[in-house]
């Protein structure tokens, strides 16, 4: 009782006994010493607390402020608080499509998904563009690019919009000469 050890007189092998330190089990006599089996597994399964073991008193498992994961896809950054996981800053699900509704799903994380609003295919030659499978598809519709003027030929092209070139291959149709304005002019008779 004196010392916690096991005299190999009174106690035969293999009977319990107690090493006096908190952090071993099934301590047994062994050659008349009091020797351990096993230590103790003082892992709490939190990640937020750093698990130990004091001889004197055993398990120990004080909170720590370590990185960790709140299990919430939709948050980075979670940090370790009062033995707690808690969630860090949101993440930012915006992929820069305006073809796509973002949103953020606490298990799969960020989720794109394809809409149908209005958008700009950046042809100046479309009208009424709108999203399809997640870009931006030309309109049904073609910009009119007709001047009115019989004189020129009109077209678009992809950059540039509508382009009214003088086209002198139009026959009698159209004079040759400028008005005052720089236009070209129609006749029904054109005269050298």
């Amino acid at each position: 009782p004196g010392t916690g050890l096991c005299s190999q007189d009174e106690k035969a092998d293999g009977s319990i006994c107690s090493d006096g330190n908190a952090c071993t089990l099934d301590d047994q006599c062994q050659g008349g010493q009091c020797s351990s089996q096993s230590i103790q597994n003082c892992d709490d399964g939190n990640v937020c607390t750093t698990d130990s073991c004091v001889p004197a008193t055993g398990c120990v498992n004080p909170p720590n402020a370590l990185p960790c994961d709140d299990g919430n896809a939709c948050s980075t950054s979670d940090t370790c608080a009062n033995g707690v996981c808690k969630a860090g800053t949101s993440v930012v699900c915006d992929d820069d499509n305006p073809c796509t509704d973002d949103s953020c799903d606490v298990t799969e994380g960020c989720q794109a998904t394809n809409n149908q609003a209005a958008c700009d295919d950046a042809d100046p030659c479309t009208l009424d563009d709108a999203c399809g499978d997640g870009s931006c598809q030309p309109g049904p519709n073609p910009l009119g690019c007709d001047d009115g003027n019989p004189c020129t030929a009109d077209s678009c092209e992809k950059g540039a919009g509508c382009l009214h070139t003088p086209d002198a291959n139009l026959g009698d149709s159209c004079c040759l000469n400028a008005d005052d304005c720089g236009a070209f002019v129609s006749s029904s008779v054109c005269d050298e």
